[in-house]
């Protein structure tokens, strides 16, 4: 074989590179406009409204004349209603059918055992639901014990026993050092309960010490007239304390008025006028802008205090009890007037009696 021979070359033709097409692409969708936040928000408003208006109804007052204020919790408020002259059981009942809680402070009081003397915060007051009232319960008329001829110890053991608060004082005498040899109160004597008891005591030094000091001298007699305090604005009850207190009689008379039921809306004769102590002064008491129902009073005159406040009770009002001097000793313990008396007044509105006392 000839090596210089021509040899068959292949002939290589080399493919091109491939061929790259651009494909164009459709441009995207349009982006949906955003959702719109007006209705949303009106919405809402419309919702928060109806709610402040919701809670506006549900606290103002019965009337509808003075609305609670609205506040992120709505807290329910209720009127102090008067319990003075009730008995504490029944004072305690009526406060918690409105939804408050009462206190019981036993004071100095020579009205019945048990009775309500007193309350804190006063009759009319609004208050929240559940708010503690203090009402002040009488210790009522204890009989006094008989001390005399016991040793010290003994007898403030007895005394307080009683109810009553012992003072000693040493006093000559020629009893054995350390005997009670006198007493104020005398005993078998009615008190009232929590009062002062005090206790002479024997120093057994005999006449020749010093001699006790002498009894303080009686009160002076009351003023035959007295300056007529100004009521009106005050509730009817409060303004029959004031008058009683100072020596005057109330008459109560119900007339038409917007202010509020049981407000002294005026008095005859007014405040600062000069009468003679027992002068009857004329009260004219709102019967609000919704009286209610009104029923006639009944008459509980020469009754036991007892028996009357049962009697009233009974007819649906509430009673207060005050005490007034008179000079026949037959009427002491009894009832001797009522205010109001003899006319329609509304249900559970206030009668006060008046329960006669030595003059």
């Amino acid at each position: 074989m000839n090596p210089f021979r021509r040899r068959d070359v292949d002939t290589v033709v080399e493919e091109g590179a491939p061929v790259v097409e651009e494909e164009e692409l459709a441009p995207p969708p349009p982006r949906a406009p955003p959702p719109l936040l007006w209705p949303w928000l009106l919405l809402l408003l419309v919702l928060v409204l109806g709610g402040l208006a919701a809670a506006w109804l549900l606290t103002r007052d019965d009337d509808g004349t003075n609305p609670s204020p609205i506040t992120g919790s709505t807290v329910r408020s209720e009127v102090v209603p008067s319990v003075v002259g009730e008995a504490a059981p029944a004072a305690v009942k009526e406060l918690e059918a409105e939804g408050l809680e009462a206190r019981r402070r036993n004071v100095v009081s020579s009205e019945n055992t048990g009775t309500v003397v007193a309350q804190s915060p006063r009759t009319g007051t609004r208050v929240e639901r559940g708010s503690t009232i203090t009402i002040n319960v009488s210790r009522g008329l204890v009989t006094v014990p008989n001390t005399v001829g016991r040793s010290r110890d003994a007898a403030v053991t007895v005394v307080r026993d009683a109810g009553f608060v012992p003072r000693a004082f040493t006093v000559s005498s020629s009893q054995p050092k350390g005997t009670v040899v006198a007493q104020k109160p005398r005993p078998g004597l009615r008190a009232p309960g929590g009062s002062t008891v005090r206790l002479n005591v024997s120093n057994g030094a005999g006449p020749g010490a010093a001699p006790p000091p002498p009894p303080p001298p009686p009160p002076p007699a009351p003023p035959a007239r007295v300056t007529v305090p100004d009521v009106t604005g005050r509730q009817q009850h409060v303004a029959q304390r004031e008058l009683n207190a100072a020596g005057l009689k109330a008459g109560v008379v119900y007339l038409e008025s917007d202010e509020p039921k049981g407000t002294v809306v005026s008095q005859a004769p007014a405040g600062g006028a000069t009468r003679a102590r027992g002068t009857r002064i004329q009260l004219n008491v709102a019967l609000g802008p919704r009286p209610g129902t009104l029923k006639g009073v009944p008459d509980v005159r020469n009754l036991d205090p007892a028996a009357a406040r049962a009697k009233l009770a009974a007819a649906g009002f509430t009673v207060q009890t005050l005490r007034q001097p008179v000079s026949d000793r037959s009427q002491v313990g009894k009832v001797v007037d009522e205010q109001p008396r003899g006319r329609n007044a509304p249900v559970r509105s206030v009668v006060t009696i008046y329960v006669g006392r030595s003059a």
